[in-house]
């Protein structure tokens, strides 16, 4: 088994210091920067099959697949956020459109995810019906639980809405014979976006097929306080658009509020609460105005058809 430094022996490269960023082990070399991680996935049977479906952007592996490492060179990419953000939904939709196969529905997993989800509201539901309960037995509440008893409603009205889209999700998922997956990269970052003139995903070890709906929902979570989302979701769906029902998923999964954990420090706790409530509004602005695009374009095919007659 090959060891990391007989490589770079091997290849002729001198190492000259070890450097960790983001929790990466970066190796800068005489002339390069290399990035080296453990092996945890095939990473080649990801690679051949990304090739097979004309998807080559991706960063290339250096060493041998065998390995029980992997090394990447490393690119620095210091792009503006705003420019990179949309070249990642334009080359994330590409990912989606050429990786997109259609299979039979399978009732068992539309009712596993149905139960999964609507079992999580409920625990979501019962914590923060428990935690208000406790709340409003303090005499004195503090900063953050004053916030959050305030913006209670919120809350219970994400958890509603996240229902509501989940059950009209099954009543439409039951009728459908045929459905659509893609294969996700599972781990979309800014951080594993290389937006230079040849634009790649990296660090692909939770690739996995799956619907589509789950790669824009987590980079939407983890994204929502820097970005301006709704006009990136616009940019996706124009290349991209999602059905009907995936659709409704999407949103049943974008309502779901987490569970959050007030501790000791007043500050932390009050951050905590805001930062919830920030996405929650985020949300719901989100919903407004995309229900009022499709209000436009309702109006518009009515007139459409008024016109033809």
């Amino acid at each position: 088994m090959q060891k990391i430094n007989d490589y770079f022996d091997e290849n002729g490269i001198k190492i000259e210091k070890y450097i960790y960023k983001n929790g990466n082990r970066i190796i800068k070399t005489d002339t390069e920067k290399y990035e080296v991680k453990i092996k945890k996935s095939n990473t080649k049977e990801i690679h051949d099959y990304l090739r097979s479906k004309g998807f080559n952007n991706f960063v290339n592996i250096e060493n041998d697949y065998n390995d029980p490492y992997e090394i990447y060179k490393y690119i620095d990419d210091d792009t503006d956020v705003k420019d990179k953000s949309i070249n990642l939904v334009y080359l994330l939709s590409s990912l989606h459109n050429k990786t997109t196969t259609y299979q039979e529905t399978n009732e068992d997993n539309i009712k596993n995810i149905y139960e999964t989800i609507t079992n999580k509201l409920e625990k979501i539901s019962r914590y923060y019906y428990n935690l208000q309960d406790n709340i409003e037995t303090k005499l004195y509440m503090s900063p953050a639980e004053y916030l959050l008893i305030r913006n209670i409603s919120n809350i219970y009205n994400s958890i509603n809405n996240s229902k509501y889209y989940i059950n009209d999700w099954y009543n439409i998922k039951k009728n459908i014979k045929k459905e659509r997956i893609a294969l996700l990269h599972n781990n979309i970052s800014l951080d594993n976006f290389i937006d230079k003139k040849d634009k790649k995903f990296k660090n692909w070890e939770k690739a996995k097929k799956n619907y589509v709906v789950y790669d824009f929902y987590n980079f939407y979570k983890n994204n929502y306080k820097d970005l301006e989302l709704n006009s990136l979701f616009d940019i996706y769906q124009s290349k991209y658009k999602y059905t009907e029902d995936e659709l409704l998923l999407f949103k049943s999964l974008l309502f779901m509020p987490w569970i959050i954990e007030l501790k000791e420090n007043n500050y932390n706790n009050t951050v905590i609460v805001a930062n919830l409530l920030e996405y929650l509004d985020k949300v719901k602005s989100f919903e407004l105005e995309h229900n009022q695009e499709n209000q436009k374009t309702n109006n518009k095919e009515l007139n459409e058809q008024n016109n033809n007659i």
